[in-house]
C-alpha cells in the first residue's frame, strides 16, 4: 500500500469536545499569584486600615447626629469622638500610602520580581501542558483547528464592521466626541426622557446612532478579549503536541 492508500487518523468529535472542555478551565496565572509578599501583605494591611478608619468614621458620625438631634455629649465623648475622626483620618492615609511604599520597594527589585514572575508562569503553563496529555495527538490538531476558525472568524467579523488594528477604539473616542459635540450628559438625558416623539425625531435618531456605533465598538473590544484566550488555548496545545513529537 503506498503512502496516499494509507488511512488518514480517524477523528472522534466526542474527544476533540472533550480537549475544548478542558481547555476551557485551563487559564493564565493571575497577576495578583505574581505579587512578592510585601505587596501581598500591604494590602491586607491597607484593607484593614480602610475598614477600621471607615468603622471609626462611622462611629464618630453616630456620635455627632446624636449631640446636635438628641442629647449633648458629655466632655469625655465629644474627645473620643474627635479621637475617632483623626485616627479614622490616619488609618485612611495609611490605607493610600502602604500600597505606593511597596510598589516603590517593589521598582527597586524589578529584575529579582520579573524573574520570578517568569518562573511562576512557567511552572503554572507546564502544569496545564501536563494535563493536555492524556488526549491523542488527532484530538489536538483538531481542537487547534477548531479554535484557529473561530478566532479566523471573528477577526473577519471585526474587520467587516471596523477595520484593522485601533479602530473600533477610534470609533469609541468618535462616539464619545459626539456625544459631547451635542450637549454631553445634559443632551443625552434631555433626548432620552423626550423619547421618539414629534420634534425630537433628529436627535432621537442621532442618539440612536452613537449608541449603536458605541454598542458595535465595544463588543469588538471584547471580542479581541475572547480571541486572546483562544491564542492561549492554542500555545498550551502547541507545546503539548511539541511534547509528544520528542
Amino acid at each position: 500500500m503506498s503512502v496516499m492508500e494509507k488511512e488518514l487518523p480517524e477523528i472522534h468529535i466526542e474527544d476533540t469536545i472533550k480537549v475544548l472542555e478542558h481547555l476551557s478551565i485551563c487559564r493564565p496565572l493571575k497577576a495578583s499569584a505574581r505579587r512578592s509578599r510585601l505587596e501581598v501583605n500591604a494590602e491586607k494591611f491597607a484593607n484593614w486600615c480602610l475598614a477600621l478608619g471607615g468603622a471609626g468614621m462611622v462611629v464618630a458620625a453616630c456620635m455627632a447626629y446624636w449631640h446636635t438631634t438628641q442629647t449633648p455629649l458629655p466632655e469625655e465623648a465629644k474627645y473620643l469622638a474627635l479621637f475617632l475622626v483623626f485616627a479614622s483620618t490616619i488609618s485612611t492615609l495609611l490605607s493610600l500610602v502602604t500600597p505606593i511604599l511597596a510598589l516603590i520597594h517593589a521598582l527597586f527589585r524589578w529584575e529579582t520580581i520579573t524573574l520570578r514572575s517568569m518562573i511562576a508562569d512557567v511552572k503554572h503553563e507546564n502544569a496545564l501542558v501536563d494535563s493536555l496529555q492524556p488526549h491523542t495527538e488527532v484530538a489536538l490538531l483538531d481542537a487547534k483547528y477548531w479554535l484557529e476558525l473561530r478566532i479566523n472568524r471573528a477577526e473577519a467579523r471585526v474587520a467587516l464592521f471596523f477595520g484593522e488594528k485601533a479602530a473600533a477604539l477610534a470609533l469609541l473616542g468618535t462616539a464619545y466626541v459626539c456625544a459631547e459635540k451635542f450637549g454631553g450628559l445634559p443632551w443625552i438625558s434631555q433626548t432620552l426622557l423626550a423619547g421618539p416623539v414629534s420634534g425630537n425625531w433628529g436627535n432621537s435618531a442621532l442618539l440612536m446612532i452613537i449608541a449603536l456605533v458605541l454598542g458595535l465598538s465595544i463588543g469588538a473590544v471584547l471580542l479581541k478579549h475572547v480571541n486572546l484566550r483562544y491564542r492561549f488555548q492554542i500555545e498550551l496545545i502547541d507545546r503539548a503536541l511539541r511534547r509528544m513529537a520528542r
